[in-house]
C-alpha cells in the first residue's frame, strides 16, 4: 500500500516501491538485526524539505511490512501564482519608488490597484528613459505615457491576463528583490554618478525601508538596466565595476538586450511578469523633485531626505558597501577588538591609524582639461608639504596621480584620508571611501565663480565638512551656493593659492572654520 503525501504519478509510485524493496533487501543482508528499522533517503539537499513521500513495502508475503520515508526537495521551477495580486507602494520619493507584487507586459508596468489614489502621481515615479538635455522639447519627450506605466484594476488584469481561467500560465514570475534602473547610460559610465549618486541613492533607500522594522535589510538580486548596454555603465577606469562585485557581490546584472527579450516574450499582451519586490529608479523623476531639481541636481539627495525623515540618521547605512570595498582592495586590517554593527565585516568606521592627520591631493595635471596652472599646482604643493613638515610627524601629505596609480592602490590612500582635496572632477568622488571621521573634511578648488554640487552635497551627507576654493577665497557655506560654469571652468588654467589651502586646513582642524 502507498500513502502520498504529495502528489506523484503512477509510474512513480512502481519507481519508489522498487527502489525501497531492493534498499530493504540490501540492508536486512548488509546489516542483520536491523530490519525493522525504517528506511531514510537523503538526496543530499538541504535539510530544510517540506515533501515527504512514505511508502510501506513488504519484500515477500511472510515478512513484516517496512515504511520507508523519502524526503524531497523542493521544485527549483519557481512558484506561480493563481490570482491577481494587488500592487503595494512601500515607500517612495521622487526618482524612487519600492512596490511589491508590480507586473510587466510589453515594456509597460502595471500597478494593479482598485485604489489607484495611494500612489503617487505616475510622472513622479517614471520617465521615458531618454537622454536629458535642457530643452523644452526633450523635456516633454521624457514625460511617462501610458506605454510606460499605467494603473489598472483588479478586475481589468484579471480580464487581461486571466479571464480564461489561465492567469498561473500567463504569469511569469521573477523571484526575489530586483532593482530597475530606467535611465539612460548617459551618467552611468561616471564613477561618481553610478557609485555617489546611483547606489548612494539605492543603499540609503534600501536600508531605509527596512529601518523601521530593525531587521536587516534583505538582498538585492538582480539589477536591470533598461536602457543601457554592458558598456554603458562600465567606467573607462572600471571603478564600477569594482565597486558593484565588491559591494553587490551577489547581484545578477541585466542589461537592455535581457530586458527587451522580456518585453519580447510578452509582446502580445498575453503574458507578464510578476515582480514580487521591486525598487524602480528613475533619474528624469527625481529631478521632478523640489530637493533634486531645484537644491541639490543630486538624484541620490531625494532618497536620502526621504529616509532622513523616517529616521535614518548617521552613516551606517553606507558602511557596509564602503568596508566591503575597501575589503576587496585589502585597505583595512581585521581589529579583534572592534564593535558596533561593522564588527562582523572585521572593519573599523572610524580611521584605525591615529593620531596622525593624513592629507591627500589628488592631481589632475595629467589630465587634458580641468586643472590647475602649473605654478597653482606647485605653490599648492609646497604649502602643503611645509604645512605637514611643521606638525614633526604627525601629519602626512599624499601627493596622487590617480591614472598612474591601480583602483586598489588608490582606494589604499583615500581608505586611511582625513583631508581629501583637488579640483572638481571625478577623483574626488573617493571621498565616499574616506573614513568616517570627525575630522573628515573635502577641499574642492574650482575655477573662481564656478559651483556644481556633486561633491558638496555627497560630503554633507556622509556627515564630512565641505569647502570650496576660489583661487585665495574659501567658500564655507557651499550649500547655498547655485550651479555655476563660467568659461574656464573646464579650463586648463584654474588658479589656487596655496597658503590659503594650507591655512584653511590648519584652522579648521584647530576648530577654527
Amino acid at each position: 500500500m502507498v500513502y502520498r503525501a504529495v502528489s506523484i504519478t503512477r509510474r512513480d509510485a512502481v519507481l519508489l516501491l522498487l527502489g525501497a524493496a531492493f534498499t530493504r533487501l540490501w540492508v536486512s543482508v548488509t546489516y542483520p538485526g536491523h530490519e525493522d528499522r525504517p528506511i531514510y533517503i537523503d538526496a543530499g539537499h538541504s535539510n530544510t524539505f517540506t515533501n515527504t513521500i512514505t511508502v510501506t513495502v513488504s519484500p515477500t508475503k511472510a515478512s513484516t511490512p517496512v515504511t520507508t520515508t523519502l524526503i524531497v526537495p523542493p521544485s527549483p521551477v519557481p512558484t506561480r501564482i493563481d490570482s491577481v495580486k494587488s500592487t503595494s507602494l512601500i515607500h517612495h520619493a521622487p526618482g524612487w519608488t519600492l512596490f511589491e507584487d508590480i507586473y510587466m507586459s510589453d515594456g509597460t508596468l502595471f500597478i494593479v490597484s482598485d485604489n489607484p489614489s495611494q500612489f503617487p502621481e505616475i510622472r513622479m515615479m517614471i520617465s521615458t528613459g531618454l537622454i536629458a538635455m535642457a530643452t523644452p522639447e526633450n523635456m516633454a519627450a521624457r514625460e511617462p505615457t501610458a506605454n510606460e506605466m499605467v494603473i489598472i484594476s483588479r478586475e481589468e488584469a484579471a480580464n487581461i491576463w486571466g479571464a480564461d481561467g489561465t492567469f498561473a500560465n500567463r504569469v511569469l514570475p521573477v523571484e526575489g528583490n530586483t532593482l530597475l534602473v530606467n535611465e539612460p547610460a548617459q551618467f552611468l559610465r561616471h564613477y561618481y554618478h553610478f557609485v555617489a549618486e546611483l547606489f548612494f541613492g539605492v543603499q540609503v533607500f534600501w536600508h531605509g525601508a527596512f529601518y523601521q522594522s530593525q531587521n536587516p535589510a534583505p538582498p538585492i538580486h538582480r539589477m536591470i538596466f533598461a536602457h543601457s548596454n554592458t558598456e554603458g555603465w562600465r567606467d573607462g577606469p572600471g571603478m564600477n565595476t569594482f565597486f558593484l562585485q565588491a559591494a553587490f557581490p551577489s547581484i545578477h546584472v541585466e542589461v537592455q538586450e535581457a530586458w527587451e527579450d522580456r518585453i519580447a516574450l510578452t509582446a502580445n499582451g498575453n503574458r507578464v511578469w510578476h515582480f514580487p519586490r521591486l525598487l524602480l529608479s528613475d533619474r528624469s523623476a527625481a529631478h521632478r523633485g523640489t530637493i533634486c531639481g531645484a537644491q541639490t541636481q543630486r538624484i541620490a539627495a531625494e532618497a536620502w531626505k526621504y529616509m532622513q525623515m523616517l529616521g535614518v540618521r548617521g552613516t551606517d547605512w553606507w558602511e557596509p558597501v564602503r568596508s566591503a570595498t575597501l575589503r576587496l582592495a585589502k585597505t583595512l586590517p581585521v581589529y579583534s577588538g572592534d564593535t558596533g554593527p561593522q564588527a562582523a565585516l572585521g572593519f573599523h568606521g572610524a580611521k584605525t591609524d591615529a593620531p596622525k592627520v593624513v592629507i591627500t591631493y589628488i592631481s589632475r595635471q595629467r589630465q587634458p582639461r580641468r586643472k590647475l596652472l602649473d605654478a597653482s599646482h606647485d605653490s599648492l604643493v609646497a604649502a602643503l608639504t611645509q604645512l605637514v613638515n611643521s606638525k614633526n610627524g604627525l601629519w602626512e601629505l599624499n601627493i596622487v596621480t590617480a591614472e598612474t596609480m591601480t583602483l586598489e592602490e588608490q582606494l589604499l590612500v583615500v581608505g586611511r584620508t582625513d583631508i581629501l582635496l583637488g579640483v572638481h572632477g571625478n577623483g574626488l568622488t573617493h571621498l565616499v571611501m574616506t573614513p568616517a571621521s570627525p575630522i573628515s573634511t573635502v577641499i574642492e578648488i574650482l575655477y573662481p565663480g564656478g559651483w556644481a554640487h556633486d561633491f558638496q552635497w555627497t560630503a554633507v551627507a556622509l556627515q564630512k565638512s565641505h569647502f570650496g576654493i576660489w583661487n585665495d577665497t574659501v567658500q564655507v557655506k557651499t550649500a547655498n551656493l547655485y550651479p555655476n560654469y563660467p568659461e574656464g571652468f573646464q579650463g586648463t588654467e584654474i588658479p589656487v593659492h596655496g597658503p590659503t589651502v594650507a591655512q584653511l586646513i590648519e584652522e579648521h582642524l584647530a576648530g577654527k572654520v
